[in-house]
């Protein structure tokens, strides 16, 4: 099979793109009824439960928006990318470990965050870290930290968005992004964290579906993985090198050691444990849900790993190759998108108009359900974690209309970034955001919930060294290509929970009442 140019594949018909506006229709259409459903279950003006709900939300709920806030536009698209680019030995970082990441965010993370906030009264997750450490100056700081972080990492959900529907259509982005946020905005702002907890559900198990069907049948259209091995070492000039499973040929530095060192490939289970426990936006899916049993536990473990396992496995390891294998290096020459048209153009090439249309419906789910969960949390940084920290005198009412504004305001500005400038590989850029909060929160957050020791001034070091550190190493990984991607992470991992531990036993931790209510001993 010789590779084809994109430009012989991508001749968008009437066909294809009928298609894939009525399947994202649909898509957007039962997300918004979701919201409005939710409305009704919200006590009218009340802002607690806007952004928290009545706390009942049960365990098949939670577990698919789990899995749907952690398959972002990076899992679903822009893994895919990596693989394509640079064979086998992208899948250590396009998603071999991220089942080692999600499944313990359920045991580490579930269950404590549900019972802290509920202890606290807190409805957000930097209230509760700020309440569990006594701290206001340290909710507003870890409020803010986020907010730089999902702001980088909404970027990536909407080019991926854009990709594929450039892809599907060959029409520019703008108005079905703009669509796209609009919807998100409405059925955020109607059903609150009810209604984006049901919406991001809904698309979770959507998207899981697509995932784990796309990503079988490339594998046997292909003819499997020795066939897939075959092809690829056929390719002129990089054919050899595509089927290493490590390449010390490509530069130590910059984000290609993760594929060519062993301190890059080692990094990464690291990195996908952290960020996955460490995520706000996954973490926060716990605020709302309700008391678990034996049973209900185990019933949002099986849902995570059927819907997050299986797809993130197949679909973003897997059909990097079979891409490669299609195309050859043609896609890396078609700007802005590049590698990261690999899965669209993966879709169409083997399952026709139906595969593509499913799997435009699932990228935009799987973006579309990330960016809500992320943005309700930042809107809700600044409204319950700043101004009403600091100005509790403000009404709930100007508060609900300031974060509906918010919520529109944070939605457009990644928008608008994507389409001026949208980053040039998504899988790296949305890494390093993630190596950042993956860093920094599976301290703050995770381990608080089990350290008695912990203290308001480990945590703030922790905070603002993993901040600090993680734009200086962005910026000598990305544009001075002096520091390897690997090695960054080892550094931020290592110097935050140095300073975590250090300095939280160099100071004093919370009253022993506040403690004693969090840590009850046992009987």
């Amino acid at each position: 099979m010789s590779p084809i140019t994109y430009l012989d594949w991508i001749k968008p018909t009437p066909a294809t793109t009928i298609s894939a506006v009525i399947g994202v229709a649909i898509l957007l259409f039962i997300s918004i009824l979701l919201g409005v459903l939710s409305k009704r279950k919200i006590t009218k003006g009340s802002f607690e439960e806007y952004l928290v709900g009545k706390r009942d939300i049960g365990p098949a709920i939670t577990g698919c928006a789990l899995a749907a806030s952690y398959l972002s536009g990076w899992a679903f698209c822009g893994s895919t990318g990596i693989v394509y680019s640079v064979g086998f030995s992208g899948m250590w970082f396009a998603g071999i470990w991220s089942l080692l990441g999600l499944v313990p965010c359920c045991w580490l993370a579930a269950l404590k965050t549900r019972e802290f906030s509920a202890k606290l009264g807190a409805a957000t997750l930097p209230e509760t870290i700020g309440r569990r450490f006594e701290s206001k100056m340290l909710q507003t700081v870890v409020a803010l930290c986020m907010l730089y972080f999902l702001f980088m990492y909404c970027v990536g959900q909407l080019k991926a968005a854009g990709g594929v529907w450039y892809a599907t259509t060959g029409l520019p982005p703008l108005w079905c992004l703009l669509l796209s946020i609009f919807i998100a905005w409405l059925y955020m702002v109607l059903g609150g964290y009810v209604g984006t907890q049901w919406s991001m559900a809904f698309q979770g198990a959507f998207l899981g579906v697509v995932g784990a069907l796309l990503g079988i049948w490339a594998i046997v259209w292909a003819g499997g993985f020795y066939e897939i091995s075959s092809k690829l070492y056929m390719e002129p000039k990089v054919g050899p090198a595509l089927i290493k499973l490590m390449r010390p040929e490509l530069p130590q530095v910059g984000p290609t050691q993760l594929f060519s060192s062993l301190v890059g490939i080692l990094a990464t289970p690291v990195l996908f444990f952290t960020m996955a426990i460490g995520f706000p936006h996954n973490v926060s899916r716990f605020l709302g849900m309700g008391q678990l049993n034996k049973k209900g536990y185990w019933t949002l473990l099986t849902i995570v790993f059927i819907i997050a396992g299986i797809p993130i496995m197949l679909d973003c390891s897997s059909n990097g190759l079979v891409a490669r294998m299609i195309y050859g290096s043609n896609l890396l020459k078609v700007k802005p998108w590049g590698a990261d048209l690999a899965a669209p153009a993966l879709a169409y090439a083997v399952g026709g108009v139906p595969l593509m249309t499913l799997y435009t419906m699932g990228l935009f789910a799987a973006a579309l359900s990330t960016l809500a969960g992320m943005v309700f949390i930042m809107s809700a940084n600044i409204t319950r974690d700043v101004i009403k920290l600091w100005w509790p005198q403000v009404s709930d009412k100007a508060m609900l209309y300031l974060g509906y504004f918010l919520i529109a305001l944070f939605l457009f500005i990644p928008f608008y970034w994507t389409l001026v400038n949208p980053p040039p590989l998504l899988s790296i850029f949305m890494g390093l955001a993630a190596m950042g909060l993956g860093a920094i929160f599976f301290f703050v957050t995770a381990v608080s919930y089990y350290w008695k020791g912990a203290t308001k001034w480990g945590a703030l070091f922790t905070v603002l060294y993993g901040t600090g550190f993680s734009i200086y190493g962005g910026w000598k990984v990305l544009l001075k290509r002096q520091l390897g991607m690997g090695t960054f992470e080892w550094i931020l991992v290592i110097g935050c929970g140095i300073l975590y531990f250090a300095i939280s036993a160099m100071t004093k931790p919370p009253s022993k009442e506040l403690l004693d209510k969090l840590f009850p001993a046992k009987k």
